[in-house]
């Protein structure tokens, strides 16, 4: 059984991914409470994508990775990480005027996955990478001992810097095992490659990135 936990929420317009790295700045006296309790604790805290006046239900936990600076009045820039996928059953305001909510973990199936698939994902990623990103971004070798155990996926660390838009990402991030995410990825990579070298989806490429390596 997924465990069950209550898990303060903060509704963003953002995506995050499990070991994605998402900078934030945060604001609003109620985030800076929560943010700041989360820092005292080392306790970790909900991002669900929030858009067209719509929270998703299926978010990922993040921890403060890195405080970058504060300012006097606590406003704050802050790289969090993301940790593990997560389906709120329920939530409501909490005492300190942000979310609470229910959340069951999802367990993700990362080693289970067609292998020519993997190859020929990684393959066009590190041709969009080449064309886009001119060696500032780093390309993926499946041959890192950090793909090797399964405890990360591919198709994540691929989405960060694909030109996936929101509800794209969103979508990846619902579909449970990696078969069937190397197969979003790569029906998007059918579709986007042969305009790779159009200056137009460069920008929108690299303008909606956002993730931290």
């Amino acid at each position: 059984m997924n465990e069950k936990v209550k898990l303060p929420l903060f509704p963003l317009n953002v995506v995050l991914f499990p070991n994605s790295k998402l900078p934030l700045y945060i604001f609003e006296e109620r985030y800076k409470k929560m943010i700041n309790e989360c820092i005292y604790s080392k306790g970790e805290f909900g991002i669900n994508l929030f858009a067209e006046k719509k929270m998703y239900m299926t978010g990922c936990s993040a921890i403060v990775n890195e405080v970058i600076n504060k300012t006097e009045t606590g406003e704050m820039n802050i790289v969090t990480m993301g940790i593990k996928r997560y389906h709120v059953i329920n939530y409501d305001f909490g005492p300190e005027g942000f979310y609470m909510g229910k959340i069951e973990f999802i367990e993700i199936e990362n080693r289970y996955y067609d292998k020519s698939k993997m190859d020929e994902c990684v393959r066009m990623y590190n041709e969009l990478v080449d064309a886009v990103y001119k060696e500032k971004v780093k390309k993926i070798d499946l041959n890192d001992s950090k793909w090797q155990d399964s405890s990360r996926s591919v198709s994540f660390s691929i989405a960060e810097k694909s030109g996936l838009n929101l509800f794209e990402r969103q979508h990846l991030l619902e579909i449970n095992n990696e078969d069937s995410r190397l197969d979003y990825i790569l029906n998007y990579f059918k579709e986007v490659m042969p305009k790779i070298k159009e200056a137009g989806r460069i920008n929108k490429i690299i303008k909606s990135d956002g993730y931290i390596q």
